[in-house]
């Protein structure tokens, strides 16, 4: 009886090497997706990301000539120009309207 013993225990050392074997593997395969899937998102993340950089850089160019255009035409040259098409005149003295401490006019609501 022995015998058989001692060949049902190593059968069942041996069932347990394959299932541990196998498990191994499997928890290897299932590692190696996880990996892969992980190192495909972050290739995607990071394309989306230089993307988002180009986009920005392009935004900033176009802010910046704005700018510039914004500049030019607020200069005093071009004001003093627009000024004259629109046929404007210099003002040569001002007068001020003097208020009375006290005096305010109010409007009447119907």
């Amino acid at each position: 009886m022995t015998y058989y013993r001692h060949r049902n225990f190593s059968s069942f050392t041996e069932k347990g090497k394959i299932a541990l074997s196998l498990s191994i593997i499997f928890g290897l395969i299932l590692l190696s997706i996880f990996y892969l899937a992980q190192t495909n998102q972050l290739v995607a993340k990071n394309f989306e990301l230089r993307n988002f950089r180009n986009a920005l850089s392009e935004r900033q160019k176009q802010n910046q000539k704005l700018l510039i255009s914004l500049m030019q035409t607020r200069s005093l040259n071009s004001l003093e120009s627009a000024a004259k098409n629109l046929n404007l005149v210099v003002v040569e003295k001002l007068n001020y309207l003097k208020m009375v401490p006290g005096f305010f006019a109010l409007s009447q609501k119907p």
